[in-house]
């Protein structure tokens, strides 16, 4: 069984796939310039810390996996490398990952063709593992 496999899809079809691609980038970009911790510092005066809106950091002194990604993120996007592995050391492999993933999805809409995932016990364990992978990563050499 494949992991990754290609459907031929309608024309109407592609244009729902692009504007979902587009409308998740969009939010991305949107969650990054207007930080969310500014409206949970008002909503919940004393709750969080001043520079992290994490609840598990928040709650239990520990980072997620994904802490720091959105300072991570923006600073990609200033072409900062070195700060951007500052803030998650996996921010620079996991954006990566997600533009050439982007990326893929854009250039087959334009040819009427979507990727379907297979999902199986097999995958689902290897995303598990790399999970922890960049959660260790995080606790370990991420600025918190």
């Amino acid at each position: 069984m494949k992991f990754i496999s290609f459907e031929k899809i309608s024309r109407q079809e592609s244009r729902k796939v692009l504007l979902i691609l587009f409308g998740t980038i969009a939010v991305s970009f949107i969650s990054v310039i207007f930080y969310p911790l500014d409206l949970l510092n008002k909503v919940f005066p004393g709750l969080f810390r001043e520079d992290s809106s994490c609840i598990m950091l928040n709650v239990f002194n520990i980072p997620c996996p994904f802490c720091g990604m959105s300072r991570a993120f923006a600073e990609l996007l200033n072409l900062n490398f070195a700060k951007s592995f500052y803030y998650n050391p996996s921010s620079v492999f996991f954006f990566a990952f997600l533009g050439l993933l982007f990326t893929a999805i854009f250039v087959l809409s334009l040819f009427n063709y979507k990727m379907k995932f297979n999902f199986n016990k097999k995958t689902l364990f290897a995303f598990i593992f790399v999970t922890i992978i960049i959660w260790f990563l995080n606790i370990f050499f991420g600025h918190h």
